[in-house]
């Protein structure tokens, strides 16, 4: 009998170990690089094709600004997008209509909260992280924020603006 109870604890107690170590090496979630496939630095020509497929224009704000509804996107509703000087992407941000929303998007879906900078100030909850420059892509933020602790009601990838860039030296 003394064996049965050391057996289906052993049992117990590497189920639990078990379940740890999957824990432990779930992939981190990876900051998101682009934004319905609108990334930060694309070019405008590209940018408006793919904006083109997924959606409508609603209105443009000046000559780099405009705001879009989307066709058929389970998330969000809208997504708004802004040019630099150079015509390339300066920040996409996607909207949500709580009302519309099929499904809504976590802040944990997002990246790691604890390597966020996080600005709460209940009930705003705001998480920033900042992405590196990699080989091909100049650095952003990755900025979201929500009227409530789990949801995001605005997601945006934002590059530096153009008085953040470093200028060129002349020769």
């Amino acid at each position: 009998m003394g064996g049965t109870r050391f057996k289906g604890l052993t049992f117990l107690v590497f189920s639990f170990l078990l379940l740890g170590m999957t824990q432990c090496t779930r992939k981190a979630v990876d900051l998101p690089k682009d934004l319905l496939g609108i990334y930060i630095g694309m070019n405008r020509e590209d940018a408006q094709k793919r904006l083109e497929e997924i959606a409508t224009l609603e209105s443009e704000a000046r000559k780099t600004g405009q705001l879009w509804r989307l066709k058929d996107n389970p998330h969000f509703s809208h997504i708004a997008i802004d040019y630099n000087k150079e015509n390339k992407v300066r920040y996409v941000t996607t909207l949500v209509e709580k009302v519309g929303a099929k499904e809504r998007v976590r802040f944990t879906d997002v990246g790691d909260l604890a390597k966020a900078k996080a600005e709460i100030l209940e009930p705003h909850y705001r998480y920033i992280w900042q992405v590196p420059a990699d080989g091909e892509r100049e650095s952003y933020h990755v900025n979201v924020y929500g009227d409530n602790p789990e949801f995001v009601t605005i997601y945006t990838l934002e590059g530096k603006s153009d008085e953040e860039k470093p200028k060129e030296k002349s020769k």
